[in-house]
């Protein structure tokens, strides 16, 4: 039934559904539409085997802000964070760090590799997260425009400005290489051994897609240095039931606010009358009216595909063609009827590696050779890899006693091939070449893997509708960042389109689970009516 609403947001995703709660906060009608038949978007957990249920795509939990999981009340909807106590780094020679934020235990793992990295690290640590804290504080609040025109954008303006000031000029010089600076020449800095170096360099990976002499590669680090789990500063962690149980306690919350969320339903075109947004057309042909749209689609996708350039200003339609959207990321779920056994750190039972975010990575060197492989089409041989294996802290995510859920990301994966070839051909050789690779540090992987999900970039984008494959909807480096993003006329959420606005991670501050663009998005929504 066409009922006429107050708002329509495209995308039950975690920000779209962040944007109808605080609509509906503010006293707004609002439909959420959604292409899948499962709410969650990105943020969903599925059976993806027999017995086996896991974060189909985004896995870690840190980001997302507080602000927004009390005004949503998401712990009463069921939303248990579980904190990663453990950092587990691996290479294919046994070496590893496994750091577990007690500083005996951690200063005797650096040990193994340099007598002064520790407390170079600590010192690092500090810096990433004192720049980290500034820009935390950005993240609920609306980017100023570049023109600076009007009181509140000069405001906001002179504040980030206060806040860089109150920093020492040491903290000054190092917050101005993360922006400008390439990271490989700030790990030279800080670092002398090649395993904490590599480590470091691993921390880049997660939202990137970048050489690490690409000068402001390393912001991605200090955007994933400022969520929190646990009152743990920067520490990461998984969600009981998996990431779906954050959109469901989302979908939830936004039900009893009486926002009507509609699932399998494709938006197949936003509409327009004498250039006002009115509405949408699913693809079954049926049209919903609104005079308010909150896209959480990409800008790609949005302005592009559902829009259409020709009802856009001719040079904003260009330069969202050229906004750079691909991350490089592949996801694999692993079904194992046993529990994972390091080579390097061998144990049947549950131990502190289970319970860990794992990195494999050979060296820095190996980031760059990732990058130029897929750079050139070619999926990276080895890839750098970041695991969980979320079932040994939630046991419920698989039914029998003993099994277990490995979550893989791989880096990097290009969307395009070299020579012709497609990814839905080339998928079973990667798969096997990753699993070759992973059974080197875990030897006893073929016995105890029951089926290996695979989502390469391609799946990604047709799975989630994601562009390319971008799991943040758009790199991010200096120039598609705050004001900037995506573009200096829809950086404040609203768009050139009068009734379109942006709520997904394409605007600011970007990716990962943070529910920060949604609740951005709302607030100015719910201020220009």
């Amino acid at each position: 039934m066409n009922q006429g609403f107050d708002a329509i947001v495209i995308g039950a995703g975690h920000n779209g559904l962040t944007t109808a709660n605080y609509l509906a906060m503010g006293g707004m009608k609002v439909c959420v539409l959604e292409r899948r038949d499962v709410v969650g978007g990105a943020a969903v957990t599925e059976e993806f085997h027999p017995g086996y249920r896991n974060s189909l795509a985004s896995y870690v939990v840190s980001l997302l802000r507080p602000e927004v999981v009390a005004d949503l009340a998401l712990e009463s909807y069921g939303y248990e964070p579980m904190l990663l106590g453990n950092s587990l780094y691996l290479d294919s020679s046994g070496d590893y760090l496994l750091l577990n934020g007690d500083e005996a235990h951690d200063r005797a793992q650096f040990a193994k590799f340099s007598q002064v990295d520790y407390d170079a690290y600590l010192a690092f640590d500090e810096t990433v997260e004192k720049v980290g804290d500034i820009l935390a504080k950005q993240w609920l609040k609306t980017p100023p425009k570049l023109s600076g025109g009007g009181v509140t954008d000069l405001l906001s303006a002179v504040k980030l400005g206060f806040d860089v000031y109150r920093l020492d000029e040491d903290a000054r010089w190092r917050l101005m290489q993360f922006f400008v600076g390439a990271p490989d020449t700030i790990i030279e800095r800080w670092f002398e051994s090649e395993k904490v170096k590599s480590m470091v360099a691993a921390h880049i990976l997660p939202a990137n897609y970048a050489s690490l002499q690409q000068p402001g590669a390393s912001l991605s680090m200090l955007h994933h240095a400022v969520g929190e789990i646990d009152g743990r500063k920067g520490g990461w962690g998984i969600v009981r039931g998996g990431m779906g149980a954050i959109t469901q306690a989302m979908a939830a919350s936004a039900r009893d606010k009486g926002v009507e969320i509609r699932t399998g339903v494709g938006v197949e075109k936003i509409l327009l009358e004498a250039g006002k947004v009115t509405g949408v057309r699913l693809a079954d042909g049926e049209e919903v009216k609104a005079p308010v749209v909150a896209a959480n689609t990409d800008p790609n996708r949005t302005f592009l595909k559902l829009l259409g350039a020709e009802h856009l200003p001719e040079r904003f339609a260009r330069d969202i063609s050229a906004f750079r959207q691909e991350s490089a990321s592949l996801r694999m779920n692993l079904a194992l009827k046993g529990l994972p056994e390091f080579a390097a750190l061998p144990g049947a039972e549950i131990g502190p590696q289970h319970r860990a975010s794992i990195t494999i990575i050979e060296s820095k060197d190996h980031v760059e050779q990732a990058y130029r492989s897929s750079r050139a089409g070619v999926p990276a041989l080895p890839p750098i890899i970041e695991a969980i294996i979320p079932s040994s802290l939630d046991d419920g995510l698989t039914d029998a006693p003993g099994t277990h859920v490995m979550s893989l990301l791989c880096k990097y994966m290009p969307y395009e091939l070299a020579d012709g070839r497609q990814w839905d051909e080339e998928k079973p050789r990667v798969v096997s070449d990753i699993l070759a690779w992973v059974q080197r540090l875990i030897p006893n992987l073929p016995e105890i893997l029951e089926h290996a999900q695979c989502l390469t970039p391609l799946d990604i984008e047709r799975t989630f509708g994601m562009t390319r494959g971008d799991i943040c909807h758009g790199r991010l480096e200096p120039d598609q960042l705050f004001s900037m993003r995506p573009h200096p006329e829809a950086a404040q959420y609203a768009t050139p389109v009068p009734g379109l606005y942006l709520c997904g991670s394409g605007a600011h501050p970007g990716g990962g689970v943070t529910g920060a663009p949604g609740h951005n998005a709302a607030k100015r929504i719910l201020s220009d009516r």
